[in-house]
């Protein structure tokens, strides 16, 4: 089960995909937003799950995860970032947001990496400030 940190990491996310003029249609799990965010799950892609999914009036569809601390730096995480990256790059027009906490950052880079989406433009990065996240269970 999700972590209430995470959750709120997702909520993050798809806040600032909706803000980039992203209409979510896919949320995976609940972000304490009420109906607001009552979605269905978004659809896997090449065998991984996003936490959001959306798509902007130009076509172009956006993929949000949402990384604890310690969940930044995982295989699961590394994978998802591969095969998400992978798919656009095979020719999905679109972006990948990342939410992680603050303190998190330096380790994100590492993991963008090694997936090869270090620095490149079609990745958006949250950087959400730990005090904001004030003390959910990181677990």
């Amino acid at each position: 089960m999700p972590s209430s940190m995470h959750q709120q990491l997702v909520l993050w996310t798809a806040r600032k995909m909706a803000s980039d003029g992203f209409t979510v249609y896919g949320v995976d799990g609940w972000t304490g937003d009420g109906a607001l965010w009552s979605l269905p799950r978004p659809f896997l892609l090449d065998g991984v799950r996003p936490d959001v999914v959306g798509r902007r009036a130009d076509g172009a569809l956006g993929f949000g995860e949402a990384k604890t601390s310690g969940d930044v730096a995982s295989i699961h995480t590394l994978l998802q970032l591969e095969r998400i990256g992978r798919a656009i790059r095979d020719g999905i027009r679109g972006l990948v947001y990342l939410a992680v906490p603050r303190s998190a950052a330096r380790s994100l880079d590492g993991v963008l990496a090694r997936a090869g989406l270090l620095g490149v433009p079609h990745v958006v990065r949250l950087h959400v400030p730990d005090a904001l996240l004030g003390n959910l269970d990181d677990r």
